[in-house]
């Protein structure tokens, strides 16, 4: 007999609570990650992500063989093979991490069925969020919409105590080491055929390990600045932590942690801000997990079912302005230099992220969909819940959303957070530049007439 943990977005040896528990259990470990065959599945990834798994997973695989514990890796539904799996292997516990999505926990309904029929004991943990949805709701059993209210409701409940004791260390060795010669990490297929994802390799390290020194890089030399630095594109003021926190190579509760156990010691107010900001930016990955899990729907339709009017937007025909977004070439410096950040390395600053989104959504008014889809096949940090929440904000139809007449002026955010133009020169380099192909006063216009006739 042997005990089985499933692994999805939970990709570390630290802080896992299912792997703990299946090594607590004295039974033989083994590992399994099952990909989907489905695209549309809410455990599926876009090309970029895709890239970024396969070498998470190709780090793991190596750590988890030098300590002598198997990792299997599949691809198909997993509600099928992780029961014919159980019995191929004798298991007889099935562990797995929770991930707050009211789809993957659909899923997670079925394959209990299916292992418990079969006489499997099926244990699941909370661990994707700091809070469980469940637990942070308002006083009258309502979800909050609005983020302030309901970070500080969080904060509230929040006990460091309580973070501390879900951390957990890298395990010891359970056997002697396996080899491993990664050919069932490359019948998993996440690999494109096409090579532009390559040059992804020079902007990023995948595992556990280099995330790990990510964090401790970021709070040593970036945090006490991060609340100053954070809006410019061409300074190195964020984390770059979100692809290690989408697939779950660090855990939610050690970043917080490491930042609220510093904040107890900031020197002064300025670098208590600092600290204070990074931590919302938590808050509102805590707050796109909630929101999606609450209103599932929110991942391919407004919030605000106005906004999904046709009115709203402009006809499809307009797939030319959208290659154009995507190709970088608006003639728009800041929107131009932020996809082509977006395509040579799978990641946009956050600032830039919001003009693009409020460029193609409300001067272009294309659907916040196009975006989404764009955003999920190129970033290497595609998460659903946050990039669902992220372009809903900008459109106008989601929760604490912007108000629909706010729009950002690219111009106006270039000269305020890329006055020297750093970050629109680095990443434009020497390409010609492309006559604007729309009047930004004129678009502004048109979108505040297209809102106003639905409301």
């Amino acid at each position: 007999m042997s005990a089985l943990v499933w692994l999805r977005r939970d990709l570390r040896l630290q802080d896992n609570p299912a792997l703990s528990a299946a090594l607590a259990s004295g039974l033989p470990v083994e590992l399994v990650f099952v990909y989907p065959q489905d695209p549309d599945s809410p455990l599926a990834e876009g090309a970029a992500a895709r890239w970024y798994l396969h070498h998470s997973l190709a780090t793991l695989h190596n750590r988890l063989s030098a300590l002598g514990i198997p990792l299997h890796l599949l691809r198909g539904p997993a509600e099928t093979i992780l029961p014919r799996l159980c019995g191929e292997r004798s298991v007889a516990q099935l562990y797995w991490n929770r991930l707050v999505d009211a789809d993957i926990e659909k899923l997670d309904a079925e394959v209990q069925r299916a292992s418990t029929d079969r006489g499997i004991r099926c244990e699941r943990f909370d661990d994707d969020c700091l809070l469980m949805p469940e637990d942070a709701l308002k006083a009258d059993g309502s979800v909050y919409r609005v983020f302030t209210p309901f970070w500080r409701n969080l904060r509230d409940r929040m006990d460091i105590n309580g973070v501390l004791q879900r951390l957990s260390a890298v395990p010891d060795p359970v056997g002697p080491p396996i080899a491993s010669d990664g050919t069932a990490l490359d019948a998993l297929g996440l690999r494109s055929a096409h090579p532009w994802h390559e040059k992804l390799q020079t902007h990023w390290q995948p595992g556990e390990l280099t995330a790990q020194d990510r964090l401790a890089d970021f709070i040593a030399h970036h945090l006490r600045d991060y609340d100053v630095q954070r809006n410019f594109p061409s300074v190195d003021g964020t984390s770059r932590l979100s692809p290690a926190l989408h697939f779950g190579e660090l855990s939610v509760a050690r970043v917080y942690a490491g930042i609220e156990q510093r904040l107890l010691h900031a020197p002064d107010e300025a670098v208590r801000a600092s600290m204070r900001r990074f931590l919302a930016e938590i808050g509102w990955r805590e707050f796109g997990r909630h929101t999606l899990h609450a209103f599932p729907h929110t991942a391919d339709r407004s919030l605000n079912p106005v906004f999904d009017k046709p009115e709203v937007w402009e006809p499809d025909h307009m797939n030319e302005k959208l290659h154009r977004w995507q190709r970088g070439e608006t003639g728009i410096g800041l929107v131009d230099a932020g996809m082509h950040q977006l395509w040579q390395t799978g990641w946009m600053h956050n600032r830039v992220r919001m003009v693009v989104a409020s460029f193609l959504t409300k001067n272009l008014g294309i659907h916040w969909r196009k975006g989404v889809h764009w955003f999920t096949d190129t970033l290497v940090d595609a998460d659903r819940a946050s990039n669902t929440l992220g372009w809903q904000w900008v459109a106008g139809c989601g929760t604490d959303a912007a108000p629909y007449y706010r729009i950002f002026n690219p111009d106006t955010q270039a000269g305020k957070f890329d006055p020297e133009k750093r970050y629109i020169k680095h990443w434009l380099n020497e390409r010609a530049t492309v006559p604007p192909g729309i009047d930004l006063k004129q678009s502004r216009a048109r979108a505040l007439e297209r809102y106003r006739s639905v409301r």
